[in-house]
């Protein structure tokens, strides 16, 4: 298990603990502090003494995407398991992912479930309670069906060591630092011509894919995304485990929410571009790549549709009758899932938000996907 970290004294010592109390033992950890500042160090330090299978790596910051890549090295499992410094894994979430790569040889890349650590603090973390269980519980699960899952996440993703050990010297040594996770994913989908070159070896790709994967694997904001893509090639799958639980912690700040989801934009910009000049000719089923490409279209045409229908329909065709059903189609979508949430979990209480997330979603990710594209040279993978 490989646990980057940065700045994350409040929470790294619980995140630990939960490794070590968890029903599977035979577990290898290895803590990367990249420079941390605020005494995570000597927090470190303490837990080293404590968990003598802990393995605590002082570097200077050097980014996310380095402090993976030194874990992967650093690190003998078979299996490796990614979380991040401020995600708690369910006591049963490591035996659940290590019985699934057991039980499907052709698993490459596994995305865990997620939940908020802190969804009853905030309003704003109310919300994405139930944007995260659509995330996972539907959209994750739909992929599943077909092995293509598109994103392992950041907060639990795991990965078949030979699936993706010939990427990690080619992106470590990369000079940018945003995107790690979605880039891992993507990587796992790779078609045999992709993942050769990307090792290294003398395979002709055309210029399009090669451009996009060597731009995408820049940058730190693309991890989970790239390295998740190797499964979806014909010799890996990428899976959802839904029992394999993490409870992370979300922005409770519209400050600390946008540039999160900033981050999230920039890493589907870089990835999706890569991913689409292979993905047509990798998937298995066509209605995966139907869903792949139908998906792409709708998030790159999303400014203009919204444009259309909140401006020129009703202020210049007057048409506002179009926007009024527009709005509540939306709103009822948002009223569906949170049912469905409801349903399958008797204890959720912010299911209604999901009809307010709707409208986030539609407003304020459409405007993020143009500030991805104004900022997308830039570096950083961290939220904080």
């Amino acid at each position: 298990m490989i646990i980057p970290i940065y700045n994350q004294k409040n929470m790294i010592k619980v995140v630990i603990e939960a490794i070590y109390a968890s029903s599977y033992k035979n577990v290898e950890v290895v803590a990367i502090n990249d420079g941390s500042s605020d005494g995570t160090k000597e927090i470190l330090d303490d837990l080293s003494r404590r968990f003598s299978s802990l393995k605590v790596i002082h570097q200077t910051n050097q980014g996310k995407r380095k402090a993976v890549a030194k874990g992967f090295r650093i690190s003998k499992g078979k299996f490796i398991i990614l979380i991040d410094s401020d995600s708690v894994i369910a006591e049963n979430a490591i035996a659940q992912i290590v019985g699934t790569f057991t039980s499907n040889p052709k698993a490459g890349a596994i995305s865990g479930h997620a939940k908020l650590w802190n969804a009853n603090r905030k309003f704003l973390a109310k919300m994405q309670d139930t944007w995260y269980d659509y995330s996972f519980n539907i959209q994750r699960t739909t992929e599943s069906v077909f092995g293509s899952v598109m994103c392992c996440p950041g907060c639990m993703s795991a990965y078949r060591r030979e699936a993706i050990a010939g990427f990690i010297r080619h992106w470590s040594s990369s000079s940018n630092e945003d995107g790690e996770y979605r880039m891992l994913t993507s990587y796992a989908y790779a078609p045999a011509d992709v993942k050769s070159y990307i090792s290294h070896e003398n395979v002709k790709l055309s210029n399009f894919s090669q451009k996009q994967m060597e731009s995408a694997a820049e940058y730190d904001d693309a991890d989970d995304r790239l390295l998740t893509a190797q499964s979806l090639s014909q010799e890996w799958q990428a899976l959802y485990d839904p029992s394999a639980v993490t409870y992370t912690e979300v922005p409770e700040t519209w400050k600390g929410f946008l540039k999160q989801h900033l981050r999230w934009k920039k890493a589907y910009v870089r990835c999706s571009l890569f991913v689409s000049s292979f993905f047509w000719k990798t998937s298995t089923h066509p209605l995966m790549k139907f869903l792949f490409y139908i998906e792409l279209m709708t998030v790159y045409t999303a400014p203009l549709i919204i444009a259309t229908t909140y401006f020129y329909l009703p202020f210049i065709r007057g048409d506002w009758y179009a926007t009024l059903f527009y709005t509540i189609g939306i709103l009822f979508m948002g009223l569906a899932q949170g049912i469905d949430y409801r349903c399958r979990d008797p204890g959720a209480k912010y299911w209604p938000l999901q009809m307010l997330m709707g409208l986030i979603q539609l407003f304020v990710q459409s405007g993020l996907l143009i500030s991805a594209l104004f900022v997308i040279k830039k570096n950083n993978w961290l939220t904080r």
